[in-house]
Parts: structure tokens; C-alpha cells; sequence
């Protein structure tokens, strides 16, 4: 669980338009450049469940058997959502 957390973590950080992630484990929180709200009701179509907790905030909470190949595929929605 605590590699799956760094791991998302440096995946988050990696991502254009995200400026911070702050948070423990796998409950994590998204500082990103643009509407949280408008990114999410994306990332939700595509199939990514996420809230928007701030203007420009969004909160991501993965299950704890959350896999690598399934954090990579939530990060391409993102990245997409964020374009």
C-alpha cells in the first residue's frame, strides 16, 4: 500500500497542470491549474471517479488493492481531462 501511495504520488506530480499533491497513503489531493469542478465531471465520463473538494482542488481516493497497471490508467484520464 505505502509503494502504491508514493507511486500515484510521483505519477500526480508528473502530470501537466498539476502544481501540488498533498495528502497520506492513497487519500490524496490534486492543486491544479484550471476548474476542479469542469475536471472531474470529465474524468467521471471517462470512467475516473474523483471530487472536486476546492475550486482548484480534486480528491483522489483509490481502493487499497488499487494496482500499478489501474493508477496508470486513472493518470491518462487525468492528463486528458487537464488538456
Amino acid at each position: 500500500m505505502k509503494e502504491n501511495g508514493r507511486y500515484l504520488r510521483e505519477q500526480l506530480l508528473a502530470v501537466p497542470g498539476v502544481k501540488q499533491v498533498r495528502g497520506l497513503g492513497l487519500l490524496l489531493a490534486a492543486e491544479i491549474e484550471g476548474e476542479a469542478g469542469a475536471v472531474a465531471e470529465s474524468c467521471m465520463k471517462a470512467g475516473l471517479l474523483l471530487n472536486a473538494v476546492r475550486p482548484t482542488a480534486l480528491r483522489l481516493a483509490p481502493p487499497l488493492v488499487v494496482t500499478k497497471p489501474e493508477i496508470d490508467a486513472a493518470i491518462t484520464i487525468l492528463e486528458e481531462a487537464l488538456c
